[in-house]
């Protein structure tokens, strides 16, 4: 995981998102690793049994929407807990390691 100096370590938030897409431990690990690769994150956890997301960042650098674009650009959702899911099992765009 990436290591980042925090701009202000007083605005560090942690945020549960739903991910939408993820079908296996490998569709997990690749949201995982974006998530952690996304400046200003200091921490990322995904959960494919709850398809939960758990990321720690610091909001004076990153918006919840710069995760949900890093996020769409590998094939998968990542929404605010709480939003209704999609009715598609899998975003456009793929992402699935499996195929």
């Amino acid at each position: 995981m990436a290591s980042t100096t925090l701009e202000n370590p007083t605005s560090l938030t942690t945020q549960t998102f739903a991910v939408e897409g993820m079908t296996c431990g490998g569709c997990a690990n690749g949201v995982q690793r974006v998530l952690s690769r996304v400046d200003g994150v200091s921490a990322a956890s995904v959960d494919l049994t709850s398809a939960t997301a758990t990321v720690a960042y610091d909001a004076a650098t990153v918006r919840p929407a710069d995760l949900q674009a890093a996020v769409a650009d590998a094939g998968y959702a990542l929404k605010e807990r709480g939003t209704t899911p999609s009715a598609a099992p899998r975003s456009q765009g793929g992402g699935c390691c499996c195929g």
